[in-house]
C-alpha cells in the first residue's frame, strides 16, 4: 500500500508514539480511516521506530567525515549529516531507528547532488581477500573481565565471534596480557549456560581508542566453541558483519582489475634464471607488443629484457629504472637496448636519443621488479598442475611504456658509438595470457551424476564418488585426500553402475589421472587407449544417447583458471605506481579510490596529506582535471594521455609555489636551478578514460557478496558505474635531474686545464 499521502501524518505520529497509545492517536488525528488504513499506519510507525543496526560510513564519498559513536555503533559522517543525526534523535526518543536511517539516506542523496569537492580518500593497500575468516556479529551484550587479583570489570561487546571479541570499557585501565571472560546475560539463553564459566583471552588494546580492547580466546573449550558458533549462525542474517568484509574485498579487487584491464602497464613473470615465462595483457597491450613481435606477440620481448638484465634489476628491487630502446632497420634489423644509467655512464645518452629519433623507433620504459613469494597467497584452490606451473616463477616485473618527450640533441652522433648496446634477437617464446575469462577446454557433453566407484593404484584401493562423467573422462571426489605424481595410470571400478549394467563389464577400466585438485581430494581422469575398444567410452556414449535431456551438465563456455587468479592477485600485491580511480556524478568529479605503491616512498609522501590520506589535489586541481578530462573525449583515437607535472616552491621568502603541466624547456631550466626553487617534484601522470562497458569484473567473492548483502552489491555497482578515469603517477624527478645535468655537461664541456 502506498502511504505517501500520509507522510505528514506519519511524521507527527512517530515522535508522539513514544508517549501515547497509537490507537488513541489515530482516533484523534484520523477518525474517518477504515481498519485497513489504520493497520497499515500502525505497522509503518512500528517499522520506523524499530532499532537499526546499519552503520553509515561515508569516508569514501566525503573527505571531512567525523566519528559519531552512538549505542555501540561507529558512524563516519560529514558535518551536515552529523547535525541531521542529532536532530533526528530528538524525534526518535534518542534511539537510532529505521526511520532515522532512511531520513539520513534521503539527505545523503540530496547532498551528493551538490558540487563535489576533489576530495581525499584513504590509501588502499592491495589485499588478498577477506581477512577475517570466521563469521562475527555486531552484537552488544554485557561481559565480565576477571582479573587475577580477584577484581572484576564490566564492559560491553561491540562485535563477537567464536574466537574473538571487541570490548569497550567505561574507562581505559591497564589490563594484563591475558584475562578471563564470561557472559552474564548471554549465558541465560538456552544452550549457552557454559558461557557463565570464565575462559582465558589474550588482550590487545586498540591503537585508536584506549578504552577498546581486542581479545582472542586462547583456552580451548568445545562447548564454548559450539555454543558461540550456533548463536552467531542463528543471528547472522540480522547482525552479521560478513557483508562489510566482503564489500571491502570486492571493491578493492574491482579497483585492481580496473588498473590491470585499462592501464598501459604490462605484468611479466620470470623464472629463477631470469627468463620470461608469462605475460599478462589487456586490450591496450597490442601497441607495445607489436614493437617486439616477429612471428607472434611477445616473441622478441626477451630481447628487451634479457635474463642478465632481469637478474641485474633484481639486485635492487627498491629502485625503479628507465630503459631506452630502438630498432635500426638496415639490411638486417639491429636492436639497441640500454638503461639511462648505462647511457650516462658511457657518455652516449645524446647519441642514443638522436639515433633512436632518426630511426623513428625510440621507446622508453619504466621498470619496477619485485620477488614472488609462493606462500603469499592461499594455494588451497590450486590444482597440482597449477602448483608445479607457478612454483618455478621467481620475479614479477611491471613494464610501462612512457612517452617522454624528446628532441634531437644539438651534438654530433654516430651509430658506431652504440655498438656495445646491440643485443642479439632472442626468440624465447613467452606465454601471452589475456586478462579475463578463458575459453573452457572441456568441449564434450558430460553428466552431473553422483555414483560410488573405486580406484586401484598398485595395491592401494581408493574410494569416492563421481561428480560428473563424459565419454572420455571422469571427475572423481575421494573420501580422503591422496598425493599422486601425475600423470599416472589407474584402474577404475564403477561399483554402483556395474551392479545395474553388468553386461558392460565396468570393472578394471584403465584411466589416466591427468590432474589433481581440491588439496588432493579431486581427481580428473581420462580414458587410456583407443576409444572404440574402451568399455567405459562405449558405456557412457550409450548413456548419453539415451539421456540427452536428463542428466547433461553443459560445459562452461568461459571460466577463470585458478592459476590466472593467483597470478592476477600476485600482480596486484605491488602495483607499478600510485594510482587514483576517479568518479563522476551529477555533482562533478571526485576521487573514488587510491591504490598505494609502497616502493615509491618519496612519491607516496608527496601525494599524502597530514592524515595519511591520498591527496590528489596536490598534483592536479579540480579545474585542471576537468580540462584534462575533456582532452580524453576528443576523437583522436588515443586511449591514454600522459603529462609531466612539475611542482616546486620558491627559495625566497615569498613562499610562492608552482604547479605546471608540461612546462616549456626554459621554464624547466628555471625550476631545475636550486637558486630559484626547492622541493622539486616531477611526476609523470598517465590518464585513461574508463567506461563501465570497458571493464569485466571477474571477482571470486562477488557471488558471495550478492548472496550476503544485495544492498552492498547494488551500492558497489553504482560506484563502479560512476568510474570515469584512471590515473597512474610515476616519479621521474631523479631521471629529469640526471638528464639535465648530463645535457649541461655535454653542451658546455669543461675546458682543459692549462
Amino acid at each position: 500500500m502506498d502511504l505517501s499521502a500520509y507522510k505528514v501524518l506519519l511524521n507527527k505520529l512517530v515522535p508522539l508514539s513514544y508517549q501515547h497509545d497509537l490507537d488513541s492517536l489515530l482516533d484523534n488525528m484520523l477518525p474517518e480511516a477504515d481498519e485497513d488504513i489504520r493497520f497499515q499506519l500502525q505497522a509503518e510507525v512500528r517499522r520506523l521506530t524499530a532499532p537499526c543496526l546499519r552503520v553509515l560510513d561515508l569516508r569514501s564519498l566525503f573527505p571531512d567525515c567525523q566519528l559519531l559513536r552512538h549505542q555501540g555503533l561507529d558512524h563516519q559522517l560529514p558535518e551536515h549529516l552529523t547535525a541531521r543525526f542529532y536532530r533526528g534523535l530528538q524525534d526518535y526518543n534518542g534511539e537510532y531507528t529505521r526511520g532515522l536511517y532512511e531520513s539520513l539516506l534521503a539527505d545523503l542523496a540530496a547532498l551528493r547532488k551538490l558540487p563535489a569537492q576533489f576530495n581525499t580518500v584513504p590509501w588502499h593497500l592491495p589485499s588478498l581477500g577477506v581477512q577475517r575468516k570466521e563469521s562475527r556479529l555486531r552484537f552488544v551484550t554485557p561481559v565480565y573481565l576477571h582479573l587475577d587479583n580477584g577484581q572484576r570489570l564490566q564492559g560491553n561487546t561491540l562485535d563477537i565471534s567464536p574466537a574473538g571479541l571487541l570490548v569497550q570499557l567505561q574507562e581505559a585501565p591497564r589490563l594484563p596480557a591475558e584475562v578471563a571472560i564470561s557472559f552474564p546475560e548471554l549465558s541465560k539463553q538456552w544452550g549457552l549456560a557454559c558461557l557463565a564459566e570464565p575462559k582465558r583471552y589474550r588482550v590487545r588494546q586498540d591503537e585508536n581508542d584506549s578504552a577498546r580492547f581486542k581479545l582472542q580466546r586462547v583456552e580451548a573449550d568445545v562447548d564454548w566453541q559450539q555454543g558461540l558458533t550456533e548463536f552467531i549462525e542463528q543471528n547472522r542474517p540480522r547482525y552479521g558483519l560478513d557483508a562489510e568484509d566482503l564489500y571491502a574485498t570486492v571493491k578493492s579487487q574491482c579497483w585492481g582489475q580496473a588498473l590491470l584491464e585499462t592501464s598501459v602497464s604490462l605484468s611479466l613473470f620470470f623464472d629463477q634464471k631470469g627468463e620470461l615465462q608469462h605475460l599478462l595483457t589487456n586490450r591496450h597491450s597490442a601497441k607495445t607488443l607489436s614493437t617486439w613481435q616477429q612471428d607472434k606477440p611477445g616473441d622478441l620481448l626477451p630481447t628487451l629484457l634479457t635474463p642478465e638484465r632481469v637478474l641485474q634489476l633484481a639486485k635492487n628491487t627498491a629502485q625503479p629504472s628507465l630503459l631506452y630502446s630502438f630498432r635500426h632497420t638496415g639490411q638486417q634489423p639491429y636492436y639497441f637496448v640500454a638503461s639511462q644509467d648505462e647511457l650516462i655512464k658511457h657518455n652516449v645518452y645524446a647519441a642514443f636519443i638522436n639515433e633512436g629519433l632518426r630511426n623513428q623507433t625510440l621507446a622508453c620504459y619504466y621498470l619496477s621488479i619485485r620477488p614472488l613469494h609462493y606462500g603469499d597467497q592461499d594455494t588451497a584452490e590450486l590444482d597440482i598442475q597449477g602448483e608445479r606451473h607457478l612454483q618455478q616463477l621467481k620475479w614479477q616485473l611491471w613494464l610501462t611504456p612512457i612517452t617522454e618527450p624528446e628532441s634531437p640533441w644539438p651534438v654530433e652522433s654516430t651509430l658506431k658509438q652504440l655498438v656495445p648496446f646491440i643485443v642479439p634477437p632472442q626468440l624465447h617464446k613467452a606465454t601471452v595470457t589475456p586478462l579475463g575469462r578463458q575459453a573452457s577446454k572441456r568441449r564434450e557433453a558430460r553428466f552431473k551424476l553422483q555414483s560410488a566407484m573405486e580406484l586401484t593404484i598398485g595395491e592401494q584401493v581408493l574410494r569416492g564418488d563421481t561428480e560428473d562423467m563424459s565419454n572420455s573422462g571422469i571427475k572423481l571426489v575421494l573420501v580422503e585426500p591422496v598425493r599422486l605424481d601425475v600423470p599416472c595410470l589407474v584402474q577404475v571400478h564403477l561399483t554402483e553402475l556395474n551392479k545395474r549394467s553388468r553386461e558392460w563389464g565396468l570393472k578394471g577400466l584403465y584411466y589416466r589421472v591427468v590432474n589433481v585438485s581440491g588439496n588432493g581430494k579431486v581427481l580428473h581422469l581420462r580414458i587410456e587407449g583407443p576409444e572404440e575398444s574402451h568399455a567405459g567410452y562405449q558405456f557412457f556414449s550409450a548413456l548419453l544417447e539415451q539421456n540427452q535431456d536428463k542428466l547433461r551438465a553443459r560445459p562452461e563456455a568461459h571460466h577463470t583458471p585458478t592459476w590466472l587468479t593467483w597470478l592476477t592477485r600476485q600482480t596486484l600485491q605491488q602495483p607499478p605506481s600510485p594510482s587514483f580511480l576517479l568518479g563522476r556524478n551529477d555533482g562533478g568529479f571526485y576521487v573514488q579510490g587510491a591504490i598505494a605503491c609502497l616502493l615509491q616512498q618519496s612519491l607516496m609522501g608527496f601525494l599524502t596529506n597530514e592524515f595519511q590520506q591520498a591527496h590528489f589535489s596536490r598534483l592536479i586541481f579540480r579545474q585542471q582535471w576537468q580540462s584534462l578530462y575533456t582532452q580524453l573525449l576528443r576523437p583522436d583515437g588515443r586511449s591514454h594521455h600522459s603529462y609531466q607535472i612539475w611542482t616546486a616552491k620558491a627559495v625566497d621568502a615569498s613562499q610562492k609555489s608552482w604547479l605546471l603541466i608540461d612546462p616549456e624547456p626554459k621554464r624547466q631550466e628555471f625550476l631545475l636551478n636550486p637558486k630559484h626553487s626547492q622541493q622539486l617534484n616531477v611526476s609523470l601522470v598517465i590518464v585513461n578514460r574508463l567506461q563501465l562497458r570497458q571493464l569485466e569484473y571477474f571477482v571470486p567473492e562477488w557471488d558471495t557478496l550478492t548472496q550476503t548483502s544485495l544492498h552492498k552489491t547494488q551500492q558497489l555497482e553504482q560506484q563502479l558505474a560512476e568510474l570515469c578515469a584512471l590515473s597512474q603517477v610515476f616519479d621521474i624527478t631523479e631521471a629529469v635531474r640526471r638528464k639535465a645535468a648530463f645535457k649541461q655537461s655535454v653542451l658546455n664541456p669543461v675546458p682543459l686545464p692549462s
